[in-house]
């Protein structure tokens, strides 16, 4: 539209205007296919998208769009005739707007590129997020003496009080066995008896006597297993042993 406009090559007012603007789409269209095809004929080089690299895709496409011109110009004008010498200078101002389409195609490609680069955006994997290890509430442990430590093995029910088993012994606080319950991960361990509830780290085996089944923990102690439990207890500590 800018070469129609602007008539180079005594085109202006040579031409109508609607056979000037038709002629320069059509020979500019032409130029962009020639340019693509000079591109693909030179080797790629450091220099791809350069200034060197455009001038010699524009040069190279000259060269037939030169005589595309040449005889479009014919058509248009018939009885026109080119000498090689006025060939030679219709090829300089070809070059000239073969450089202007080189530069155009490869700034609209390289805009396409970018844009589509910015759109497109791999979604990253991500790192499976580590969860943190369940661990006693502060609720529980605060109340506990020093002396037996926070490595709680299992938790009884005496009366209304909670005889709470460490690695190092046992104490005895106030609290119910349901609130107990209530505060601990599900992840620690689980309620096995009315009176008793378990770490699964603690859990060394399953006893049977008859019908009656059991926890051996890591400390000896062995702790019973309640009828409402049985199942809950073989299908999760089963697997663990």
């Amino acid at each position: 539209m800018l070469l129609g406009f602007a008539g180079p090559f005594g085109s202006y007012p040579a031409f109508p205007t609607t056979t000037r603007y038709a002629f320069w789409l059509g020979l500019t269209a032409a130029g962009v296919v020639a340019a693509i095809a000079a591109n693909a004929v030179l080797p790629a080089t450091r220099l791809r998208a350069g200034l060197v690299r455009m001038g010699a895709v524009a040069l190279l496409s000259a060269m037939p769009m030169t005589f595309v011109v040449a005889w479009t110009m014919s058509l248009i004008q018939p009885g026109r005739f080119y000498t090689p010498q006025q060939l030679l200078g219709l090829f300089w101002g070809v070059a000239a707007v073969q450089l202007l389409v080189v530069y155009a195609t490869t700034s609209a490609a390289r805009r396409a590129d970018d844009a589509e680069a910015t759109d497109f955006v791999p979604a990253l994997a991500q790192p499976e997020e580590e969860l943190p290890p369940a661990a006693f509430p502060s609720a529980l442990l605060g109340r506990l003496p020093s002396g037996i430590g926070s490595d709680i093995i299992a938790l009884e029910t005496e009366d209304h009080y909670l005889r709470v088993h460490t690695v190092g012994g046992s104490a005895l606080i106030l609290m119910r066995m349901a609130d107990a319950v209530a505060l601990l991960d599900p992840k620690l361990g689980a309620q096995v008896h009315r009176r008793w509830w378990v770490t699964e780290a603690a859990v060394e085996g399953i006893r049977m006597d008859g019908q009656k089944l059991s926890l051996s923990l890591i400390n000896n102690t062995l702790v019973p297993v309640g009828r409402t439990f049985t199942a809950a207890v073989r299908a999760r500590f089963a697997q663990t042993l």
